[in-house]
């Protein structure tokens, strides 16, 4: 069997698992319960009239449903929450210092991405957009005659990932709280960019036959011998990482792209003050706590019973009797 059909069907499968598990993912997410109001804000709240409250804050603290999504759109797109990042340290007398470099290296790498993902869609159309051919231009316009062009994007995605897994190598914290699966994804990504990289600058590839194996996947026929004979192996590995990667998304804290928009914290407006919230869980909110426990009020049996000290201690003892006879205490680093 050729190379050709082999990364034909790779493309194919990988594809089919990143559709299936985002659509799993998204349906888990949006079936999830929250009972609790719990936004997490940082603005004003909105209280008397002559307290002004600026835009700002109607986005750190939204009091309805469209200010909210305001606050998920620059979530989204300017990466608000880490734009006010701080580092706290203990040595420098409890100072939070500002390290607002995670926010433009983020900013860095997530659009390098969006830009290069988009000028990849002249292998996949014929003709290629104009805005493909636009983007291109822009991006490779860096006041000096190179050819090929130098791609910015490919630059600052590569330079913004280095930075970006160096910290989670480097600094104590970031490398304790790290999973493999962290550095799983940014291993990829890093043979990716790389892979990519040699090819436009170093080790040329006939991009001919690159774009007519990606008209192939599009139309859905399977490449014929001759593309398959005259792909570079370089690609090979380039697009088996990609297709691999594509799998993985599912799977990963990448899918973070989606999760945000579940995040009740996020999503929900800060309106606490306007209505009462209830408990979906709580069959009849209007019965004192006290009447709850263990009996049936109305027809309905508590299920959910408070625990007292006594019941509490009987459960975990083992552990509460180990932590007393210890010690335990909490340290900084």
């Amino acid at each position: 069997m050729s190379v050709g059909y082999v990364l034909f069907g790779l493309a194919y499968i990988c594809f089919a698992i990143f559709i299936i598990g985002t659509i799993w993912r998204v349906i888990n997410w949006s079936r999830s319960a929250v009972p609790l109001k719990i936004p997490t804000t940082s603005g004003q709240q909105p209280s008397f009239k002559f307290i002004r409250r600026t835009w700002i804050d109607r986005i750190d603290s939204p009091s309805n449903r469209f200010w909210a999504f305001i606050r998920i759109l620059f979530t989204v797109f300017l990466f608000r929450d880490l734009f006010r990042n701080t580092r706290y340290y203990i040595e420098k007398g409890g100072q939070n210092v500002d390290t607002r470099w995670l926010w433009l290296f983020a900013l860095l790498f997530h659009y390098s991405l969006l830009i290069i993902v988009i000028r990849h869609l002249r292998f996949f159309t014929n003709p290629v957009p104009d805005f493909v051919r636009t983007l291109e231009q822009i991006d490779g316009f860096v006041g000096i005659s190179i050819v090929p062009p130098l791609l910015i994007s490919g630059i600052t995605a590569i330079v913004a990932l280095a930075f970006l897994w160096g910290r989670r190598i480097v600094l104590a914290k970031e490398r304790c709280i790290s999973l493999p699966s962290d550095h799983i994804i940014l291993f990829f990504m890093a043979v990716i960019l790389i892979s990519g990289l040699l090819m436009r600058y170093i080790i040329k590839t006939d991009i001919t036959y690159v774009k007519l194996f990606a008209l192939s996947l599009i139309t859905g026929h399977l490449p014929s011998p001759e593309v398959s004979a005259n792909l570079h192996p370089l690609f090979v590995i380039h697009f088996t990482f990609v297709c691999i990667t594509i799998a993985y998304i599912p799977f990963s804290k990448v899918m973070h792209f989606a999760g945000v928009w579940f995040s009740p914290t996020r999503n929900m407006p800060n309106d606490n003050r306007k209505r009462r919230h209830v408990n979906p869980w709580d069959p009849n909110p209007d019965v004192p706590i006290l009447v709850r426990e263990g009996i049936t009020v109305a027809g309905v049996t508590w299920k959910c019973k408070k625990l007292d000290w006594d019941t509490y201690y009987e459960m975990y003892k083992d552990q509460i009797d180990e932590i007393a006879e210890k010690d335990y205490t909490l340290k900084p680093e």
